[in-house]
């Protein structure tokens, strides 16, 4: 399995990690960083994990040219084999964690293709509910 760091403003990593335990289950096995939450700097947290992570390992974050990308780009473009994937969206964390190949830039990019979404209005609303269980 890869190692994955989720960085982002706000409380969106963490969540991202709370919709991995209910889809998969393994949102324990992704770090988060929920950065300016609190007075406290994450750049510690970003060394961590690249110090401590086995190689390959991806750093998702949330915006491209903010200040969490500016930050773990800073940190860890210089290292080799931590990718850094940034405009993150659960369809690629998940991509990444479930995935069985060994991780190489080029499978990344495969990953990145396949995880790439349409945003898409949704012209009618549902006209009735559902009361079945997703899991059901």
């Amino acid at each position: 399995m890869t190692d994955i760091l989720i960085a982002s403003h706000g409380h969106m990593a963490s969540g991202i990690q709370s919709s991995l335990n209910i889809l998969t289950g393994m949102g324990d096995q992704v770090k988060v960083i929920d950065a300016y939450v609190d007075d406290s700097d994450y750049t510690p947290q970003i060394e961590q994990f690249i110090k401590e992570a086995k190689k390959p390992a991806v750093i998702f974050t949330d915006l491209l040219g903010g200040s969490v990308n500016q930050k773990v780009t800073l940190k860890a473009s210089s290292e080799k084999d931590v990718f850094i994937v940034t405009q993150m969206n659960l369809a690629i964390i998940m991509a990444v964690l479930l995935d069985s190949e060994p991780l190489t830039k080029d499978h990344l990019q495969k990953l990145i293709k396949q995880s790439q979404v349409q945003l898409v209005e949704l012209a009618e609303p549902a006209t009735e509910e559902s009361d079945d269980n997703f899991f059901g």
